[in-house]
């Protein structure tokens, strides 16, 4: 009788097929979570990181002049967040982001400096940070800012934003046609492009990342925890 080994191979395929897929999986989550935007859900970073004395004077003679600022130059402590406008743990942290600017920044306790950091995986961020930036042109930056994370639900589900981000420069007072030809010339682009290296020269990870002072916090941070930071390095003067 001719025998017939027809049992390994069955074997190998049951075994190979399910490892080729896992691993498939695998890099894919690894892709995805190497430059991650969050969710709702996320929390107070329980691990916050210090930052070394080489990368805070980067920040203070290069990086920040490239962000937008509020508060004053010489304020005891510096806040900066890099963000993603279609980000929603960006979108969630976006109201403490206010009240850092409407009481840290006003009572002069803080300066609040924005970085954008757009993630390759949402299609329509570069676009949004781009429109912030020409808003910011016409002196009109906050308005512009606060309400792309108001709107991000619905200009996120769109195929194509553009038109929404035309609508909220009408909202907010802007020259929507002067705003159009800055996303058309791709004006902000270069500026964007540097916010960006800044972000990837702290090994950022994640939006929203926050650094009170010298303290990087990854993910929706709450603004007791911000509070509670800035009140432990300011009478140091660190910032």
């Amino acid at each position: 009788m001719k025998r017939t080994d027809k049992a390994p191979s069955s074997l190998f395929g049951i075994l190979f097929i399910p490892a080729v897929i896992a691993g498939v999986l695998i890099i894919a989550a690894i892709m995805l979570i190497s430059f991650r935007g969050g969710s709702k859900a996320s929390t107070d970073s329980d691990n916050p990181r210090k930052l070394d004395q080489s990368t805070m004077t980067a920040f203070r003679t290069q990086y920040d002049a490239l962000g937008v600022a509020v508060g004053h130059d010489n304020a005891p402590i510096t806040i900066r967040e890099f963000g993603d406008y279609q980000c929603p743990a960006c979108g969630a942290f976006a109201p403490t982001a206010r009240r850092i600017r409407q009481d840290l920044v006003k009572s002069g306790k803080a300066r609040f400096i924005f970085f954008d950091f757009p993630l390759p995986m949402h299609a329509h961020a570069q676009q949004a940070a781009e429109a912030a930036r020409c808003a910011a042109r016409q002196h009109k930056f906050w308005p512009y800012h606060d309400r792309l994370y108001e709107t991000q639900d619905q200009w996120a589900a769109t195929d194509d934003a553009t038109s929404s981000f035309l609508d909220i420069a009408v909202e907010t007072g802007l020259d929507a046609d002067k705003l159009e030809q800055c996303l058309k010339h791709n004006k902000t682009d270069a500026v964007i492009a540097k916010e960006k290296n800044a972000g990837k020269a702290i090994r950022l990870r994640a939006t929203p990342t926050v650094i009170v002072g010298d303290t990087l916090f990854s993910g929706v941070v709450s603004f007791d925890r911000i509070q509670q930071a800035v009140a432990e390095q300011s009478p140091s003067g660190r910032d």
